[in-house]
């Protein structure tokens, strides 16, 4: 047997965003096995084990390469990185008598509809909604809930395949192009639940989401992140942690939060919660059994507070209590924000002007270009996630002066395109 070691499911995107898990597993004196589809071509190999290509959307190919695994090295946990793996490393985790997700909460998190019916007793948390394949079931959803809504696939992520519609022709156009879209054939993602679409009212407000984990049932909030999206397909292009919220608001996502990972059962797993605020009421838009992406959980946490997020990511996924602002980690001194460039019209990527300026903008930390040159850039709804051309993250002593140093920064980069 070797050192004891974590089954890593994928990894995000970027390498500016996947190499703080592995150095956080090689903090805490565990070796990394990776267990992906296809891994990523600027792979630190010293910093993993082992590498195994498998279909990780296959479910049994999963537990067959994990068992083979766990026969050559000793496995102590299993950590999912993105929405995509949850249900396959609570599948491993479960057979391999390891700490995690359990497997019906997983599933309930990864299906928008299976989601929102587990709380339906809990109407004032939840937008209206109804489950939609047909356009005769489109319509009458329309019809009950009204206009302006949001259509989307049940099993989707990183805003794949959102449409905010605001009249029946809309919601047509959106019905026959998420029909089309929302196929196994287009992505493997949709496999679970081909076709199937959720309608929900469309939420007024101000849109956050908040990281935190579970553990032995106790919810721990780590923090609130102010998010800003762009219709109508909402794409996630800001977030500012921690957030700007009052008091009263702020406790008020915290109770959201307490209630919904109680009632959908999740546990020993980090979460990351979304909502809404109007005023006085507080509404889920979803919830998943993973860290938040976008770099929330992998700079903006840390920058803000200190909190070594993704190794008590690993300390659950081994069945350790997680290092606390209660144990004196995690008060937030600094703000810390990240905006996303994103493509104004469809080409061939030819790099960017500017980065040295936005590198040079005080409290900017990264500026990182997610397209490889040439790349062909398409647009929503063609392409949900390759419109993204770059990322900056920068911190400061206020949320204002985050947002300014941002912006600052944004307008130094020009993209730049091929003839």
């Amino acid at each position: 047997m070797t050192s004891p070691c974590i089954a890593f499911f994928n990894l995000r995107t970027h390498q500016l965003a996947y190499l703080p898990t592995l150095r956080a597993a090689s903090r805490l004196g565990y070796e990394v096995l990776l267990i992906t589809d296809r891994p990523p071509d600027d792979l630190p190999r010293g910093l993993v084990r082992e590498v195994s290509i498998t279909d990780t959307y296959d479910v049994a190919a999963v537990l067959k390469t994990g068992g083979e695994l766990a026969h050559r090295h000793d496995i102590v946990g299993v950590v999912p990185w993105r929405d995509r793996d949850v249900v396959p490393a609570a599948a491993l985790a479960d057979r391999l008598g390891l700490p995690g997700t359990p497997l019906p909460a997983a599933a309930i998190t990864r299906n928008k509809y299976l989601m929102r019916e587990s709380l339906r007793d809990r109407s004032s948390l939840l937008p209206r909604f109804a489950l939609v394949r047909t356009w005769r079931e489109a319509a009458a959803a329309a019809a009950d809930i009204g206009y302006p809504a949001v259509l989307k696939p049940t099993v989707s992520m990183g805003s794949m395949g959102v449409f905010q519609v605001c009249s029946e022709q809309e919601l047509e156009h959106a019905h026959r192009t998420l029909s089309a879209y929302a196929q196994s054939a287009v992505h493997p993602v949709f496999a679970s639940a081909p076709g199937e679409l959720i309608y929900e009212e469309y939420l007024e407000g101000s849109e956050h989401s908040v990281e935190g984990y579970v553990h032995d049932g106790r919810v721990i909030v780590v923090g609130i992140t102010d998010k800003t999206t762009s219709p109508p397909f909402h794409l996630e292009i800001r977030h500012v942690f921690p957030t700007s919220l009052g008091s009263r608001e702020q406790y008020r996502v915290r109770a959201l939060v307490s209630e919904v990972i109680r009632v959908c059962g999740l546990d020993n797993c980090a979460f990351h919660l979304e909502c809404k605020v109007d005023r006085d009421r507080i509404r889920l838009i979803e919830v998943a059994a993973r860290v938040g992406g976008d770099y929330i959980t992998s700079h903006l946490v840390p920058l803000a507070t200190k909190e070594p997020f993704y190794e008590n990511v690993l300390r659950l996924s081994v069945g350790s209590r997680p290092l606390t602002p209660a144990t004196g980690i995690g008060a937030p001194s600094m703000f810390a924000g990240v905006v996303k460039i994103i493509a104004e019209h469809e080409g061939r990527f030819g790099g960017f002007r500017g980065i040295e300026r936005a590198l040079a903008v005080p409290g900017v930390e990264h500026v990182t270009v997610e397209r490889s040159l040439g790349d062909n850039v398409l647009l929503p709804p063609r392409d949900y996630t390759g419109c993204v051309l770059a990322a900056v993250i920068a911190c400061s002593h206020s949320a204002a002066e985050v947002d300014a140093r941002l912006d600052q920064a944004a307008r130094t980069l020009t993209p730049r395109w091929a003839e």
